[in-house]
C-alpha cells in the first residue's frame, strides 16, 4: 500500500464534520417527463409528507444508492473463467474478497454482495491465500485481526484499520456481522456514505396496458392454461409519476472516520472515493441514474455541495466537489496495494475465499465394491471420497460399528455427474458393475435432493437415525 504522505490536504475537508451533495436531476427523453419510481411489495410507491408540509415521492431507496455506488466502480466479467470481473482501472488495486467456487471458479466478490464480508458466500468459507491464515474461515481471520474477546468491548479503531486493509469498502457503505462468534453479532459500522433520490410534489401519472395473447385469447385454468402460466391477454393499470424537481441527495460522514483513528491521509483518501462514486452514479447510463429502471432515466443538471464545520457546528455553503478525473483518482490511491513500481497490485489487494456449499448425498457402499467404485483421480477428495463413518447411536443401536460410504461434496455440475457414471458403467443386471451403477445414481439422487432442498431454501429429509453417519 502506498506511503505516500501529501504535503497538503488536497480536497480541502480538514475542517469538514459532514459533507452533503444536491444534484438537480431530469427525466431524459421527451414528453411530460413522466418516471417509474422504485416500488415496494405491499406498500406500492413510497409517498409521503415532508416535515416541510409538502408531497414527497422517494424515487430510488438508500439501499438501491449504496449498490449502485457499488456498481459504476465494477467491471462485469466476460466469460465463466472471469464471471464475477473486478474494480475498473481506476479503482484497481483496492482490496476486497473474491469467493471462489469448490471448482475454483469466481463465484462472487464482497463489492457485490448485499451484507459485503458478511454474505454467506464469504464469512464461513476458508482463505486460499498463501500464508498463516490459509485454511481458515474469514470469519476467524477476521476475530483474529479485530482482537475481539469475549465479555469485552469491541475495539473499533481496530476494526476499522483492518478493514481499511482487507476490504475498505466496508468503512464506506457500513458492515454487520451478525454472527454470535464476532462479540455476539455486535461488530456493526455505520454507513460514512449514503444517498437517495427523491421527487417534490409528485403527480401521478396513471396509464394501462395489455398483454396479448393471439394464440389463445381465452384462458383455460383446467387445462393448465391461465395467466399465471403466461397464456391468454392480460389488461392492467400502471402508475407513473411527474415532478417538478427531483433531486439525488447524498452525505459523506467524514467525522467518523476520523473517530475510528484513521491517520489524515486514509481520511482523506476514504472522502476522495465516496466523492468518486456520487460523480460515477450522475454520470452512469447503466448502474447510475441513467438507468436505474426501463422507465426511469435521468441526466444531471447540476451539482451544489456544502457542509457541516467540524469545529464550529456551523453551516457552510459553497463547497468545490471536485470532478472526475486524475485529481480525484490519485487523492484515493492511498487506499491501493501497490507493486514496487507504484502501480496497483490485484494479487496483494484481493484475498480469495473458497466456498463450498455444505451438501452431501451418502450412500452406504458394500466392502466388496469398495474397491470397483471409481472416483479418484478424477475428483479431489473435496468433492468425492469412499469413507468410513460411524453412524449415530441410537437406543437400539449405541455403539454403531463404521459403515463405508460414498460421498458427494460441494457443487456438482451436469457434466461432472454424467463423468462419474462414465467413470462406473453399469453391466449385467446381477454383476457388480450393475451394483456399482446403482449405487452411483443412488449417491447423485441423494445429493441432488440435498441440492434442491438448498436451492429452495427448504429442509432436506432427514435421513433415518441409525442410518445418520458421524463424520
Amino acid at each position: 500500500m502506498s506511503n505516500t504522505t501529501p504535503n497538503a490536504d488536497p480536497l480541502g475537508i480538514d475542517n469538514i464534520g459532514r459533507l452533503f451533495i444536491e444534484a438537480i436531476l431530469k427525466v431524459e427523453g421527451f414528453g411530460g417527463g413522466r418516471f417509474q419510481p422504485t416500488n415496494f411489495p405491499d406498500l406500492g410507491a413510497a409517498l409521503y409528507r415532508g416535515a416541510d408540509g409538502k408531497q414527497w415521492l422517494l424515487v430510488e431507496s438508500p439501499q438501491s444508492m449504496a449498490n449502485r455506488m457499488e456498481k459504476v466502480c465494477w467491471l462485469d466479467g466476460a466469460d465463466d473463467a472471469d464471471r464475477v470481473g473486478r474494480y475498473n482501472d481506476e479503482c484497481r488495486g483496492i482490496p476486497y474478497i473474491l469467493a471462489v467456487d469448490s471448482d475454483n471458479r469466481p463465484l462472487t466478490a464482497s463489492p457485490l454482495e448485499a451484507h459485503r464480508l458478511a454474505s454467506p458466500y464469504i464469512a464461513e468459507s476458508p482463505v486460499q491465500n498463501e500464508g498463516e491464515d490459509k485454511g481458515k474461515s474469514l470469519l476467524e481471520v477476521l476475530k483474529a485481526k479485530f482482537t475481539l474477546r469475549e465479555n469485552r468491548l469491541v475495539p473499533w479503531k481496530k476494526v476499522a484499520s483492518s478493514l481499511l486493509d482487507i476490504d475498505p469498502g466496508c468503512l464506506l457503505h457500513g458492515i454487520w456481522f451478525n454472527d454470535s462468534n464476532l462479540a455476539g453479532g455486535k461488530v456493526r459500522l455505520t454507513r460514512v456514505l449514503s444517498g437517495f433520490i427523491e421527487a417534490f410534489e409528485p403527480a401521478p401519472a396513471n396509464y394501462g396496458f395489455q398483454k396479448r395473447d393471439d394464440v389463445l385469447w381465452a384462458t383455460d385454468k383446467e387445462a393448465g392454461q391461465s395467466a399465471s402460466e403466461g397464456f391468454g391477454s392480460v389488461i392492467g393499470a400502471k402508475q407513473h409519476f411527474t415532478s417538478c424537481e427531483v433531486k439525488a441527495c447524498f452525505q459523506i460522514d467524514i467525522d467518523r472516520l476520523r473517530n475510528y483513528g484513521l491517520s489524515p491521509e486514509k481520511v482523506g483518501a476514504l472522502t476522495a472515493w465516496a466523492i468518486y462514486k456520487i460523480r460515477r452514479v450522475l454520470v452512469d447510463g447503466q448502474a447510475g441514474v441513467g438507468g436505474l429502471r426501463t422507465e426511469c432515466k435521468f441526466t444531471c443538471q447540476s451539482v451544489t455541495s456544502y457542509y457541516i464545520n467540524a469545529k464550529t457546528g456551523k453551516k457552510v455553503e459553497g463547497f468545490s466537489l471536485p470532478e472526475l478525473g486524475e485529481t480525484l483518482s490519485v487523492a484515493f490511491s492511498p487506499l491501493r496495494k501497490l507493486n514496487e513500481n507504484r502501480t496497483p497490485n490485484e494479487d496483494l489487494a484481493i484475498t480469495k475465499v473458497r466456498w463450498v456449499p455444505k451438501i452431501e448425498g451418502k450412500v452406504e457402499v458394500p466392502d466388496d465394491l469398495k474397491e470397483k467404485i471409481i472416483v479418484a483421480p478424477t475428483f479431489p477428495a473435496e468433492k468425492a471420497e469412499i469413507a468410513n463413518l460411524t453412524p449415530r447411536a441410537t437406543k437400539k443401536n449405541p455403539n454403531p460399528k463404521p459403515k463405508l460410504y460414498l460421498i458427494l461434496k460441494g457443487e456438482w455440475t451436469v457434466e461432472e455427474k454424467n463423468k462419474l457414471r462414465e467413470l462406473n458403467p453399469s453391466g449385467a443386471s446381477e454383476s457388480h458393475e450393475a451394483k456399482r451403477a446403482k449405487i452411483i445414481e443412488d449417491a447423485i439422487s441423494a445429493y441432488e435432493a440435498q441440492w434442491t432442498a438448498k436451492a429452495q431454501g427448504g429442509k432436506a429429509a432427514e435421513e433415518e437415525e441409525a442410518d445418520e453417519p458421524n463424520e
